[in-house]
């Protein structure tokens, strides 16, 4: 006698199945449990939320003001696509809740000695949170360039140049007068002179690097080397491509806008920003 049509039951997954999915299952639940505090936040912060390092913290402190010191390469980084411009925005992307303002001290030609003569009015006079010191390009470079007759002089025993115990003096002068005035400085190393790596003013700009290194060891502040990541990308580049292109600069000396966000990425890590902080902002001109 036929009572209506029988569901047949459903097929039950074979043994080995239900283990493998119950062995899943554990090694969910075990990465859950164990995975590092330190990962989680990565996932619950914007970028727009970022916590300031402990030098950024000490920046947005009362003025919240920074002053770039420097020669040519800084007064240039003001304009659209320079470094100082840069480091503006990125700061405004980063902390819009922190209102920090960035002063250009840089004046075309200047060596360490100018920047030292100026520096109590265009630098410390502003009161400033932070001040960022780039100089050494002039000090090495007018060694071996006549710029009136534009004449290249290889030996570098122009007096237009500056000796490596004046640079040592003037720029531990500034860096002490900044901190006696209670203000704390960053020191960026000279970017290459002419893309030529190996040629004599490149040679003779790493004794400066080293100087402005030791002096910011001794007076305990941040040594921001702008140089060394300049020479990889460049030495990468011609590997493949040949010295016939300046790469990071128009000129060889005043970086273009690769080069100048280089500068702004290097230093805002070396002000200890998360490069996972900057690295996919956009800033558009």
């Amino acid at each position: 006698m036929m009572f209506g049509k029988a569901q047949s039951p459903r097929p039950q997954p074979p043994f080995k199945q239900v283990l493998i999915r119950l062995a899943l299952a554990v090694i969910a639940a075990f990465v859950v449990i164990n995975i590092p505090l330190s990962i989680v936040p990565m996932f619950q912060s914007s970028v727009s939320q970022a916590t300031p390092p402990p030098i950024v913290q000490s920046i947005l402190a009362g003025k919240r003001r920074i002053v770039t010191v420097g020669d040519s390469i800084t007064e240039a980084g003001k304009y659209p696509g320079g470094y100082v411009w840069l480091l503006q925005r990125y700061f405004n992307m980063l902390y819009p809740d922190r209102k920090i303002e960035i002063i250009n001290a840089g004046i075309s030609g200047n060596k360490a000695k100018d920047m030292q003569a100026r520096f109590q009015k265009d630098a410390i006079d502003k009161q400033p949170d932070l001040i960022t010191i780039n100089v050494g390009v002039n000090d090495v470079w007018h060694a071996f360039f006549d710029f009136q007759k534009s004449q290249f002089h290889p030996q570098g025993n122009l007096p237009a140049g500056a000796s490596l115990a004046e640079y040592r003096e003037k720029l531990t002068q500034m860096v002490q007068a900044a901190q006696a005035a209670g203000i704390q400085v960053a020191l960026l190393s000279p970017t290459p002179i002419r893309e030529v790596l190996d040629g004599p003013e490149n040679k003779r700009l790493q004794d400066y690097i080293a100087a402005m290194r030791e002096i910011a060891r001794q007076n305990r502040c941040p040594f921001i080397d702008l140089n060394a990541p300049f020479r990889e990308v460049i030495g990468s580049f011609q590997k493949h491509a040949g010295k016939t292109l300046n790469l990071l600069a128009a000129d060889g000396v005043h970086p273009n806008p690769a080069g100048n966000r280089i500068i702004a990425f290097t230093v805002l890590r070396g002000l200890g920003v998360s490069p996972k902080d900057i690295e996919n902002l956009e800033v558009k001109n």
